[in-house]
């Protein structure tokens, strides 16, 4: 009794490239040619391996592909050579606020985590941008910052909100002489150019005044106006100096009774 038992076919080397955050994959599709299903697979150091690799956790290398046949045959086998590319890193979403006298600055150093180097930026508009912002000529929006990934990894790209805070108009220095009779006087309206409202007033002692003066109660010398913003920008002043002149005192009305024939 003569028994012939055929050769299985496991197929041709194959080889794939996956990214590290490419789904689960079979391997068995990876095969050339034909291949008999029903074989085992073994991982690069020879362990059984399910045949669905995970590009998250499993090692790159060569997988064997076996399918066991009786003796007198061998069993036949054949491999699916995996390599792992590693995604880009842009970073993560970071922000940015200037003051539009602030200095130009980096975009990418407010970037967060490790972004890799050598990427590409473009501005809100999508436009080309070097990467350095000027705030006292570039818009403030989003601008994003991409790096190219390695096939068949694809690019990542991560933003940078920039914020540009302008400096307010305080106005000019401006002085003022009331007579301690005048009626209360605002002293914003002593400020000179067109200075901004919404600031506050400290008085000569740098304590908080209401920017109404009393001449008949209030000290004389500089009230200052100052608009508060937010940092990196600094607080902007003017000041008006107060003077204060007192009446004159002519006396009080008096009465006079004189003979016609009385000396002058």
């Amino acid at each position: 009794t003569v028994s012939v038992v055929s050769l299985p076919n496991p197929g041709l080397p194959g080889a794939i490239t996956w990214c590290t955050t490419d789904p689960l994959s079979d391997l068995f599709a990876q095969l050339g040619g034909t291949p008999d299903a029903g074989g085992t697979w073994t991982d690069p150091n020879g362990d059984p391996f399910s045949g669905n690799f995970d590009p998250a956790m499993d090692t790159p290398g060569s997988y064997t592909y076996t399918i066991t046949v009786p003796p007198p045959c061998l069993s036949v086998t054949s491999t699916v050579a995996v390599t792992l590319s590693t995604p880009p890193d842009p970073g993560i979403d970071g922000s940015l606020t200037l003051c539009i006298s602030s200095p130009p600055g980096t975009l990418f150093a407010s970037l967060g985590g490790t972004p890799d180097l050598g990427g590409t930026w473009v501005d809100p508009n999508g436009a080309a941008h070097s990467g350095t912002f000027d705030p006292a000529n570039d818009v403030q929006g989003d601008y994003t910052y991409t790096v190219n990934g390695s096939v068949p990894c694809p690019a990542a790209s991560a933003v940078v909100t920039v914020s540009v805070v302008s400096l307010p108009d305080p106005g000019l220095p401006g002085a003022i002489t009331w007579c301690t009779t005048d009626p209360i006087g605002d002293l914003f309206a002593q400020l000179g150019g067109s200075p901004d409202a919404g600031g506050s007033w400290t008085d000569p002692n740098g304590d908080p005044f209401s920017g109404t003066f009393d001449p008949t109660t209030d000290a004389p010398g500089t009230y200052t106006y100052t608009i508060n913003v937010p940092p990196p920008c600094v607080s902007v002043t003017s000041t008006v100096a107060v003077a204060i002149s007192t009446p004159p005192d002519p006396g009080t009305d008096g009465s006079l009774t004189l003979c016609v024939s009385s000396p002058p």
